[in-house]
């Protein structure tokens, strides 16, 4: 599934930026063909590799460029965006997202060349709860599902068009995912209850393993993002993106303490 080549963009960056003590997690599409094709099929497939890196400052942001594209050789070349990367010896794409300090006191990172601002609430719950992936003798930090689904719809909400790639890995993901030993187990009482149908309990066991990772902050922008996402899409029916959507919702939101 990984190939060659993209394995070694991956040992590369991991070699860089482990050197430079970087906390580092790969997100995006490939994040999603480790954790997840691997189990339950396989999605979309990726061009380009995408990763996020913990850390404090823009100075230390361009340390980090600097050992990239200034090595002897170099092993990845700059593009006109500054957080994309070319690397040298397969031409493979890989952007790099920074998010921790750099980002507060909202959470946002505005890059030099561009106005628009860029989410980047969900990462650090991300990395706290990353999992290991091995691939052959290379071993790297991966989101987690529920991190993977948080991530996406906070990428939606940056680009805001109904129809991307987001919604597309957001509903391959809620179509496939599956833990029906978890289902039996954690969800008992609302399955005899009648609170959540069988069918829909995969999704709804996801929406409460998001809301276990995320700080309130976090939980509060992803739902009114989730109102919004699931407010613009037409049709309410088991089946469609929107219903799904608003199953995990469902799911996040049975965890909040009444008040």
């Amino acid at each position: 599934m990984i190939s060659s080549k993209e394995k070694q963009v991956l040992a590369d960056l991991v070699n860089i930026i482990s050197a430079l003590e970087l906390p580092m997690i790969l997100v995006g599409a490939g994040a999603r063909l480790l954790i997840f094709d691997q189990k339950f099929g396989e999605g979309r497939g990726t061009k380009d590799w995408d990763v996020a890196i913990s850390i404090d400052s823009w100075g230390a942001y361009q340390k980090l460029r600097e050992h990239l594209i200034e090595g002897d050789p170099p092993c990845f070349k700059p593009t006109k965006n500054s957080y994309k990367f070319i690397h040298v010896e397969t031409n493979i794409e890989v952007d790099i997202v920074p998010f921790g300090k750099i980002g507060e006191p909202d959470q946002q990172i505005i890059w030099p060349d561009s106005e628009n601002p860029m989410n980047v609430l969900g990462f650090t719950e991300a990395l706290l709860h990353a999992k290991t992936a091995s691939i052959d003798d290379l071993e790297i930090q991966v989101i987690d599902t529920p991190a993977f689904i948080v991530l996406k719809v906070f990428a939606w909400g940056d680009r805001g068009e109904r129809t991307n790639k987001d919604l597309e890995d957001i509903e391959f993901i809620l179509s496939k995912y599956e833990d029906d030993e978890r289902v039996y187990t954690e969800l008992a009482n609302e399955l005899a209850d009648g609170v959540v149908d069988f069918l829909d309990a995969n999704i709804y066991l996801l929406g409460q393993d998001i809301y276990k990772i995320l700080q309130g902050k976090t939980l509060a922008e992803l739902n009114l993002l989730l109102d919004r996402l699931i407010g613009d899409l037409d049709i309410d029916e088991p089946g469609t993106l929107d219903y799904k959507l608003k199953v995990l919702q469902e799911g996040i939101n049975s965890l909040v303490p009444e008040v």
